[in-house]
């Protein structure tokens, strides 16, 4: 995967975790031997790791509950739950910065990597057809039919807006019509491209069926319909199939 850096401009937390530790295990700061009154925890899922770096999605929170931060001496993996403990309050930066962070524990359940796998999906669109892509200055991005959390949904925009150094606006074809980005009479959306992930109606836990989307205009789109992918017993989505290809 690419290295990423945030476009909006807020400046990733340094998390500094002195001891390593395998999963399931906690890892306080150095000097930290207890957790003080009115620290929190948040449990958030990994969506992006980089070399330390990573980008966190809040397992229950809203579409902004999002953060950045570079833990050191921890193995993570996208996918993976992590408790981060801190003190300090939360900056209101968007993504959100953590106050001191006191102990991280990577959870050994709860692992599932479905934000990982619909990164690959979008790539995919977008490598299948470079030019109807060119000239853009933004993308849009729909995932609100998928099973992802808002938080989850917000933490993938972010991390496509990184990968393709564009910015990524969160709303379904007609709210970026009724918004002015795409025009609804003439079906087009001449500075954009419009980028969604529609799941099929849900069989089971540890599968996924959906529709992908890479949209420019009424004769500008390209899809990948009737995808598959099956999740393994330890969390991790198997390489996707696609059912079949069509462009307009």
């Amino acid at each position: 995967m690419k290295k990423w850096i945030y476009l909006c401009g807020a400046a990733c937390l340094s998390l500094a975790l002195l001891t390593a530790c395998g999963q399931g295990q906690n890892t306080p700061a150095a000097g930290t031997n207890e957790i003080p009154e009115g620290a929190e925890t948040l449990t958030c899922r990994v969506v992006r790791e980089d070399d330390g770096s990573l980008l966190l999605a809040r397992i229950d929170g809203g579409k902004s509950d999002v953060y950045t931060a570079v833990f050191r001496g921890l193995e993570v993996e996208e996918g993976d739950l992590v408790d981060v403990t801190f003190s300090g309050g939360i900056q209101e930066t968007y993504p959100a910065q953590l106050g001191e962070v006191l102990q991280v524990t990577v959870r050994q359940e709860g692992f599932d990597d479905l934000c990982d796998l619909y990164l690959e999906v979008l790539d995919d669109l977008m490598e299948e057809d470079r030019a109807l892509a060119q000239g853009i200055t933004q993308l849009g991005l729909d995932l609100s039919k998928t099973r992802l959390t808002p938080a989850e949904r917000s933490a993938v925009a972010l991390a496509l807006g990184e990968e393709e150094n564009l910015p990524v606006v969160e709303g379904t074809w007609q709210e970026l019509v009724d918004q002015g980005y795409i025009n609804g009479e003439e079906l087009i959306w001449e500075d954009g491209l419009f980028l969604s992930i529609e799941e099929k109606e849900k069989t089971a836990e540890d599968q996924v069926t959906f529709n992908a989307q890479a949209w420019r205009s009424g004769l500008g789109a390209r899809f990948f319909t009737d995808c598959t992918s099956t999740r393994s017993a330890n969390g991790h989505w198997s390489d996707y199939k696609v059912g079949a290809h069509a462009v307009s």
